[in-house]
């Protein structure tokens, strides 16, 4: 399609669910000052100032995310890219033992409306019947600008990147895990995003479990709880971070980077090094710190890699061509009708309308580990997005260094309101900490609701919640224990 896909309805709400917002956001505030209250009269001090702080923390990223976020889609729905400017997209696809679900990711790759596309798939040594798959895939899809390097060994899912960057032509890459699948129109859309802004360096869209709606209430429960999660962390908090142009974390479930943004950096972040060993587990937010902290280049005919350097398991493949079309970077006339700063930072946003449907883990056991393979890259991209937050807009980075201290300092409230003071005879403040913990749940869960009606999984969501702060919390120490155990178990 050479137009993007015509949204004839631009508001997320009608005028009732829009009241009820407001409802829950007058809900927030009235708690808020209710636990200024109870911390100076009632409550233990400390757990006081915790509680407060993480409503101060939800009213902002509610009340920003409601009344600031706007898609960027939305932007410049009308405008049409003309057919000499429209940049190739590199769909890349890491993939390892993903024979279950690896034919609807690929195939719903190769019927995105965008034509302008190449997809390369690079199958990370698996030893199921995944590679089988893929090369059915290519063998009935011959006319489709479709890639699939089969690795002997695995090299892990950065590296896999890496060597895809190598022969990737486009001057857009999206990146997808193999067990998820885009809308139809994502790349259409992200396209349309890159092309009306020429200081977008990194794009995220919205994620929604695939088994969300399978079974009755108990089946699925686990993914049931992630999905109405997963959906809150997109359009709450991505939305919030978007309105400053500063997601903080581009996720691998589907992401989209301008080429020239992070090329350059592609083989640093594929041999990382922490705690002075290589660090295997792909970083998102490692990746994303990298666009949020550098800036636009200057236009340039040159290549934007300048390092040649070949990487062996691919061989003489290594050395495709690399390009880098001035018109995404702009010009002198703004290729989009816009005044670029190249001055500024990279813009990293998100997208409401840039769905994909993602694979969660289906029990208890394997979404433990996900989580502690999740928190130990979190702690490594502190040292990276840590040190480069402060020079986004002051509001985003505030509550930003904000959340990240209450993670570590929550492991202590968790215990002092579970163990400590009951057997200090308090048992007023862990009913207090309790219900509010409750009611965080109940807030987003009634979020969920007003933005997708009829869809029952909102119910989940104080128990995700409990979940959250009850068991995830302890994750965060382990996961800073085992550091340097880098296996998937």
């Amino acid at each position: 399609m050479s137009n993007p896909t015509k949204f004839t309805n631009p508001k997320e709400l009608d005028k009732k669910r829009w009241f009820v917002r407001v409802l829950l956001l007058s809900a927030v505030l009235a708690i808020l000052f209710t636990k200024v209250f109870l911390t100076i009269y009632v409550i233990d001090l400390g757990v006081g100032i915790y509680s407060i702080l993480t409503s101060f923390v939800l009213f902002n990223i509610l009340f920003i995310s409601y009344f600031r976020y706007r898609d960027p889609f939305l932007k410049d729905l009308d405008k049409k890219i003309p057919e000499n400017e429209k940049p190739l997209v590199s769909i890349v696809i890491p993939v390892k033992n993903e024979e279950a679900d690896i034919h609807t990711c690929v195939q719903s790759c190769i019927d995105q409306t965008y034509q302008k596309k190449e997809i390369i798939v690079i199958d990370d040594g698996s030893t199921d019947k995944t590679g089988e798959i893929l090369d059915k895939i290519k063998d009935k899809n011959k006319t489709v600008n479709l890639r699939v390097v089969h690795l002997k060994e695995s090299v892990g899912k950065k590296k896999a990147i890496e060597a895809a960057s190598k022969i990737a032509h486009g001057e857009i890459y999206a990146f997808m895990d193999s067990d998820c699948d885009m809308a139809l129109d994502a790349t259409e859309k992200a396209v349309q995003i890159f092309y009306a802004d020429k200081q977008v360096g990194a794009l995220t869209g919205h994620g929604r479990v695939k088994n969300r709606h399978a079974g009755g209430f108990r089946d699925h429960f686990l993914e049931k709880m992630q999905d109405v999660y997963a959906d809150g962390a997109c359009r709450a908090q991505k939305g919030m971070e978007s309105v400053f142009s500063s997601v903080s974390c581009c996720a691998g479930s589907l992401s989209f980077y301008r080429r020239v943004a992070i090329q350059d950096f592609i083989p640093q972040w594929a041999r990382d090094r922490f705690l002075g060993m290589e660090f295997k587990f792909a970083t998102d937010r490692r990746m994303t710190a990298h666009v949020l902290g550098t800036r636009p280049p200057k236009i340039s005919n040159k290549s934007t890699n300048q390092q040649c350097t070949e990487i062996p398991i691919l061989n003489a493949e290594g050395t495709a061509e690399r390009s880098m079309s001035q018109n995404l970077l702009g010009n002198e006339n703004g290729g989009s009708g816009s005044k670029q700063d190249i001055n500024g930072y990279w813009k990293v946003l998100y997208s409401q309308r840039i769905r994909v449907n993602i694979g969660v883990p289906p029990t208890l056991d394997s979404l433990i580990k996900q989580q502690v393979r999740w928190r130990k890259s979190f702690i490594r991209s502190l040292f990276a997005a840590g040190g480069i937050f402060w020079k986004r807009p002051f509001y985003v980075a505030l509550l930003y260094y904000l959340q990240t201290s209450m993670k570590f300092i929550r492991p202590y409230i968790v215990a002092t309101t579970v163990i400590f003071l009951p057997l200090a005879g308090d048992f007023i403040t862990p009913i207090v900490w309790f219900a509010g913990v409750l009611f965080t749940g109940m807030i987003y869960g009634v979020d969920f609701r007003l933005r997708n009606p009829g869809d029952r999984n909102w119910l989940y969501r104080p128990f995700f919640q409990l979940l959250s702060t009850y068991v995830y919390t302890w994750l965060l120490i382990y996961a800073a224990i085992t550091i340097k155990k880098t296996g998937w178990r």
